[in-house]
């Protein structure tokens, strides 16, 4: 695949004093348009403090600022007497928000685990052609597997890859390797973002039978839709979770 060109750091940021948002809040928001242009990678050490004030035409202190709030927020981590360095998502994380087993009060970390049921190649569905953006005749790559916590399944899953771009991954054995590090290792499309949608739905004889749950039980569907650098979207997946171990929870700050 070709390698892209990186851009240069303050490609198309202004930071404007003039239109009343904090300067720090406007640096950060340039860093993250940067890091989403692959101006840096994942684990990859950004610029100075110094080479980010001049690049921005702001002061140092500003720059002070705006990095604490990006290592607060999880894009940024800083390393003693190295310097700062973009982080790595996990966005596997996600599930792990709202779907709760084992004893409550656990701190230990609960890895899911992959079943695959199917995976083959097909004409997109229309849900997968809007979320990908591809042509009513695009093929995709559709994988559906169960995923497990502590062994238990928790959510059934379909994931949806555009096929010109990950050709050959249908054969790929993902039982026991997360999906996000093969994108950018093996296809050069390295997850950066992703939305997430949630609705409650109804569990079907198959949900209930691959989630063992009764037909007709309480279920979250969410779909997820995630993106590589420029904002292109390389992956639609929509899965269906089980009502009873779910719970939502989001701190506000």
């Amino acid at each position: 695949m070709k390698k892209r060109d990186k851009p240069s750091i303050a490609d198309k940021v202004c930071i404007d004093p003039s239109i009343g948002k904090p300067l720090y809040l406007q640096v950060t928001e340039a860093i993250k348009e940067r890091i989403a242009a692959n101006a840096w990678q994942h684990d990859e050490m950004i610029s100075s403090e110094n080479e980010l004030s001049a690049a921005f035409g702001i002061s140092v202190g500003t720059v002070k600022k705006a990095l604490g709030v990006l290592v607060e927020e999880g894009v940024l981590y800083r390393r003693q007497g190295k310097g700062t360095f973009v982080a790595r998502p996990d966005f596997n994380r996600s599930f792990l928000r709202f779907f709760r087993y084992g004893r409550e009060g656990d701190s230990a970390p609960v890895v899911p685990t992959s079943r695959v049921i199917a995976s083959g190649i097909e004409t997109a569905p229309k849900a997968a052609r809007e979320a990908l953006g591809i042509s009513a005749r695009a093929q995709v790559i559709r994988i559906r597997r169960i995923r497990l916590l502590d062994r238990t399944p928790f959510i059934l899953e379909t994931i949806f890859l555009p096929y010109r771009r990950f050709k050959g991954f249908e054969t790929v054995d993902i039982s026991r390797e997360l999906l996000y590090p093969i994108y950018a290792r093996d296809y050069g499309f390295p997850v950066t973002r992703a939305d997430e949608f949630l609705r409650p739905e109804i569990a079907d004889d198959e949900t209930g039978r691959h989630l063992g749950i009764d037909p007709g039980a309480a279920v979250i569907q969410i779909d997820r839709i995630a993106y590589t650098h420029g904002d292109v979207p390389v992956e639609f997946r929509s899965g269906v979770g089980r009502g009873d171990r779910f719970r939502y929870h989001i701190e506000i700050k």
